[in-house]
């Protein structure tokens, strides 16, 4: 005598599916992710991306800030009235250090004034050292931010990573696109080669800066130490640039300030420390 056993149709789909389910989740902890999930605001959007290893074993990655149409973010240093965004990567898992890189931002008009920012889609690329080069990583990042545009909203996002370490990344190009717009550093002695310094007269704290490279100076921006300000801006015959030191009703400022100059021309740009005197 032959018995059938016969499933019910749903209870035979809801086995099929839950054991898909099962061997699509065992897979998927193999297959590496490279972005985080996107934390919206209502100008921007900020999400993770990881961009692979470099040889020295320091993991490529970048942070993304999109913005809407006629919004703007701001750069590290970006102004008396700018907001610089804040990232907190303490949280994160085997990390020993991470170095945020900033593309080289523009000079934007903001409410009769100027602020040094960016007015599209920004990628910072970050490099990431860990602690233990054999085990995993995992970035974990608190990020403050200002989207700005008839009005400046506060953004806030948690943001979380793994890194794969071999697997090639589809964000590797944008990343490295990224790194080509970040200023090179260079010492003192190059920086002497490029640009003059020299006081403006009748100013105390206020210097005129001449470009002496082959290409053309588009744009300064001037950082100098809390709670110093250093301003940067095109001088009025339109060929130099007029640097201006605030002590911020701190008192007089100390003889020699050390300040960091970034200086955007028509095919690079660069970053050089200086001393002003």
């Amino acid at each position: 005598m032959r018995v059938e056993f016969r499933l019910p149709q749903a209870f035979g789909l809801a086995l099929a599916c839950l054991l898909f389910g099962v061997a699509y989740a065992s897979s998927a902890e193999h297959t590496p992710i490279f972005a985080s999930e996107e934390v919206k605001s209502p100008n921007s959007t900020a999400r993770l991306l990881a961009g692979g290893t470099e040889q020295d074993g320091t993991y490529l990655a970048a942070l993304e800030i999109d913005l809407k149409p006629n919004t703007i973010t701001y750069w590290r240093q970006p102004g008396e009235s700018g907001v610089p965004p804040q990232l907190d990567f303490s949280r994160s898992k085997n990390v020993a250090s991470v170095e945020v890189l900033y593309p080289a931002p523009k000079r934007i008009e903001e409410a009769g004034s100027f602020v040094a920012g960016y007015d599209s889609k920004v990628v910072f690329p970050l490099r990431v050292k860990p602690n233990d080069p054999s085990a995993p990583v995992v970035m974990d990042l608190s990020l403050d931010y200002a989207a700005c545009d008839k009005m400046c909203l506060p953004a806030r996002a948690r943001l979380a990573l793994p890194l794969p370490r071999d697997a090639a990344s589809p964000f590797a190009g944008d990343i490295a696109a990224a790194l080509t717009r970040v200023p090179r550093k260079i010492s003192q002695e190059e920086a002497k080669e490029l640009f003059a310094l020299s006081r403006r007269r009748g100013e105390n704290l206020s210097w005129r800066l001449d470009y002496l490279g082959k290409d053309n100076a588009r744009d300064v921006f001037a950082e100098a130490p809390d709670p110093l300000y250093l301003d940067a801006a095109p001088s009025a015959d339109g060929k130099a640039f007029d640097l201006t030191l605030a002590t911020n009703g701190t008192g007089d400022a100390p003889k020699t300030v050390r300040a960091t100059l970034t200086i955007v021309t028509d095919k690079s740009a660069f970053e050089a420390p200086v001393d002003l005197q």
